[in-house]
């Protein structure tokens, strides 16, 4: 894999390469594994992103089963490409844009008894009930991605999901996250004259165009009659949202389009850009620099994405046995820490294998909007101790430089989780509980795909090329 593919998630070294510790892990689980140890088990072929299923994850397979997992990675923007290319070359894929993958028919659906993990009182409530948050077209297509028949049979395994929002920098934005209890900036912040030339756009048509379409839908300036849906404009609402912001980026309000990941981060630790439309690790990252950050809970909500697991409809009847017991698996706890530690939060957070090897502050701040047991000046000198001095600043930057995956950390190295109560100068997730979120919730991106990509990415490629040099 090329460095610069690497770039784009810089954070995999967080998660990938030896770093994943141990969990109280449900015993039920790996006894069950390991009884399908048999010799000469046909290798597993993965085609998808290194975040998805690292290293760590194909060895820990082989150990609990005997079964090699050969992976092959590529960028996110490609995969789905390359399987379509050639569905015979892989038998197990992950995806985030997967929708030509689905309308391809190279898929083989999994009865929902294969997938012991998704049980519908145990999973995040909107992939059960999409369309209690989103409009009927756009509740459609949402489930599409997910069901092969409602109910019955899946066509991918969700393994994590989150929602991206506008990290911005509180020294310079005047604003503070307070978990679920209230709403801070809109989308619109972006092009707010105040910060001419301090924001960035995702430097993605689909996504940039979406969030735009979200923002004016939800503001009356715009009304997808056309589509009824702002996730699959038609090339005329396309038209519209590139004429919006159009002037807004001729003006040179927008400093860049942001593509790799380590780019956006350094913008953000230099200080050169003051607010980002991003995905969370970037706001961590930007933490872990000593910089101040917030995630906004945004006025006309976040998107909503998840990624998934599919299998190939070419492989033999037990390699689709194997590769059902795989996905499943990715939906357990040891899988799950990789994605945790980047904020993703499980599909499957129901279930008590996961509660318990949290604790209960941890799910409590987690998934519930519950305030640490630490006050946040306390937190400062236990996560920070070679920065006494941030125990001194404003408690609005405090927050903002909050450490989960350092202040948890026992979660990743098995130690016991910290006991006690929410403290009521605690720290806050940013965007709050799971039930906060989903309030919020008006639309969805990944792992979807507009019907016409195509015209997106050429009004985006007109768009770009209108930055003033």
């Amino acid at each position: 894999m090329s460095e610069q593919k690497i770039s784009r998630r810089k954070y995999l070294k967080y998660v990938a390469g030896g770093v994943i510790g141990a969990a109280a892990v449900a015993g039920g689980a790996y006894w069950y594994l390991s009884t399908q140890k048999k010799p000469g088990k046909p290798k597993i072929r993965y085609l998808g992103h290194p975040f998805w299923f690292p290293p760590d994850a194909a060895a820990k397979w082989k150990e609990l089963t005997g079964q090699e997992v050969e992976c092959t990675y590529d960028e996110l923007y490609v995969i789905c490409q390359r399987q379509i290319a050639d569905p015979h070359a892989w038998d197990w894929g992950g995806g985030g844009r997967y929708r030509p993958v689905i309308n391809a028919n190279i898929l083989r659906p999994m009865p929902l008894e294969k997938i012991p993990r998704w049980k519908a009182d145990k999973v995040v409530d909107l992939f059960n009930d999409p369309g209690k948050y989103f409009p009927p077209k756009m509740a459609e297509r949402f489930s599409q991605l997910l069901w092969h028949v409602p109910g019955e049979s899946l066509i991918a395994v969700p393994q994590m999901w989150n929602f991206d929002s506008v990290t911005y920098l509180p020294e310079f934005v005047p604003y503070e996250e307070e978990g679920g209890t209230k709403t801070t900036i809109s989308y619109s912040e972006l092009w707010n004259p105040e910060w001419k030339g301090r924001t960035a756009f995702q430097d993605e048509g689909f996504t940039t165009f979406t969030e735009t379409a979200n923002e004016l839908n939800a503001t009356g300036q715009f009304d997808p009659t056309e589509s009824e849906n702002f996730t699959n404009m038609t090339k005329s609402e396309v038209d519209q949202i590139f004429n919006y912001l159009k002037p807004i980026v001729q003006s040179g309000q927008i400093k860049t389009f942001w593509f790799k990941y380590g780019d956006i981060v350094s913008l953000f630790t230099a200080k050169e850009v003051y607010l980002a439309s991003t995905w969370q690790p970037v706001c961590f990252d930007t933490r872990k620099a000593g910089v101040p950050a917030y995630y906004a809970r945004l006025v006309n909500g976040p998107f909503f994405w998840y990624n998934s697991f599919y299998i190939s409809k070419f492989v033999s009847d037990e390699m689709f046995e194997d590769l059902c017991r795989l996905s499943n698996w990715c939906l357990e706890v040891w899988m799950q820490m990789l994605y945790t530690k980047q904020g993703y939060p499980t599909p499957a957070w129901g279930w008590d294998d996961y509660r318990q090897s949290m604790g209960d502050e941890m799910f409590g701040w987690f998934f519930l909007g519950a305030r640490t047991y630490l006050p946040i000046n306390q937190i400062m000198t236990e996560i920070w101790p070679n920065h006494p001095e941030f125990a001194n600043l404003p408690e609005r930057l405090q927050h903002a430089l909050f450490l989960p995956d350092v202040y948890f950390k026992h979660f990743w190295e098995g130690t016991p989780p910290r006991t006690g109560s929410p403290d009521p100068k605690g720290n806050l997730r940013d965007l709050g509980s799971v039930q906060d979120k989903l309030a919020i919730t008006r639309y969805y991106l990944s792992p979807d795909l507009p019907d016409n990509n195509d015209y997106y990415v050429t009004k985006w490629e007109e768009l770009k090329a209108l930055i003033p040099t």
